[in-house]
């Protein structure tokens, strides 16, 4: 790995991505033909689902995770593309980031409904009356009513995504797309410029050293932001956008680090868990305003239910991040481990969290 330069490494990383989510096409193509199979739930089934959710672990359940691991495959073969730009034919690049982007938009419409009836599913919900025999709810209330619209609506989004995997799959893309990512890798002028020429050449150990310490400075600096405790949507919002960027960056260039990184991935993990239970809320939050949901019977009890979630996780984020993340030793430790390539042999420890009065 070390002998590598950049633009070796990004064809062995861009090849290797690109076949896992070729893969992840096809397990996600597979789960929703099975799910598309199974129109509606029968009555064992509605006795034993929640109102909220896509089923109790059964047929109704297929593709939920899934998807989401679609998800994950696209965003880091894109992240290679981005990170490594000048390593990778510009104008093909590009057309594989749109078709990639067209995919996830459809997915994330998928999973978005998935996300709701996930959020709805755990809370308690309050449904006063009779439940209707053989069903999940009382008859017309409001809970019963939206879970129905959301199931529906998932359906619908889930037949948009398989047709476009299908065509995908059809056109034979990962093939044309791994020829085009070859030929540019093996261009020894590498890019278009002088710049991208001397970016590519450089040993791509060297080029970690460069990236990863600036895009921790922006982490820091876009949490800090988000912290606050009137921080904007969309503060939190790039903050989401740039742990995330971070991560996938640095599960790229994780092969040189050894085990290094291990707590510092840990630390970077636990926010992004917190920072996607507060943007779930606001997931369903929007898809619930959609469907008018406040004009429903027991629409506006929901709706209260997720603004008071909404408002305890953004507690917990805050709680967590000014422990763990709002000291500059914190982002000096960072800087230093990801400068630190040679030290792949000692595991960087988890940076210890800030004390905090009992009070």
């Amino acid at each position: 790995m070390s002998a590598l330069t950049t633009r070796q490494f990004a064809a062995q990383q861009g090849d290797k991505l690109l076949r896992s989510l070729s893969t992840q096409i096809a397990r996600t193509i597979r789960s929703l033909e099975e799910r598309a199979q199974v129109t509606s739930p029968g009555p064992a089934e509605r006795a034993v689902s929640p109102i909220f959710g896509a089923g109790s672990g059964g047929s109704r359940a297929r593709g939920v995770n899934e998807v989401h691991d679609l998800r994950v495959a696209i965003r880091r073969f894109m992240r290679v593309l981005v990170v490594l730009k000048p390593c990778f034919p510009r104008g093909e690049s590009r057309r594989i980031r749109r078709s990639l982007k067209r995919i996830m938009v459809h997915a994330g419409s998928v999973r978005d409904h998935d996300v709701s009836m996930g959020v709805l599913g755990k809370m308690a919900i309050p449904h006063p009356g009779p439940t209707e025999a053989g069903g999940t709810g009382p008859k017309g209330s409001g809970p019963a009513t939206i879970a129905q619209q959301l199931r529906d609506r998932r359906e619908g989004e889930a037949g948009i995504l398989l047709a476009c995997l299908q065509r995908w799959v059809e056109r034979n893309l990962p093939s044309a797309w791994r020829k085009a990512l070859k030929a540019g890798a093996e261009n020894e002028n590498g890019g278009s410029g002088t710049d991208d020429a001397r970016f590519c050449n450089t040993r791509a150990e060297t080029m970690a050293t460069r990236i990863l310490p600036e895009m921790a400075e922006e982490h820091f600096r876009c949490g800090a932001d988000a912290a606050q405790e009137n921080a904007s949507v969309k503060e939190i919002h790039s903050f989401r956008i740039a742990a995330r960027n971070l991560r996938y960056t640095l599960d790229l260039f994780a092969p040189m680090y050894g085990t290094a990184l291990a707590g510092l991935l840990d630390q970077l993990k636990d926010v992004q868990s917190l920072l996607g239970d507060l943007n779930d809320c606001a997931t369903v939050r929007r898809i619930l305003h959609r469907l008018k949901t406040s004009k429903q019977k027991g629409g506006k009890e929901v709706l209260t239910a997720l603004r008071k979630r909404q408002r305890r996780k953004n507690e917990q984020f805050r709680a967590h991040y000014a422990a763990e993340f709002a000291n500059a030793a914190t982002l000096r430790l960072w800087k230093t481990s990801l400068r630190d390539v040679g030290g792949r042999a000692r595991t960087r420890k988890r940076p210890p969290a800030r004390r905090t009065s009992a009070a």
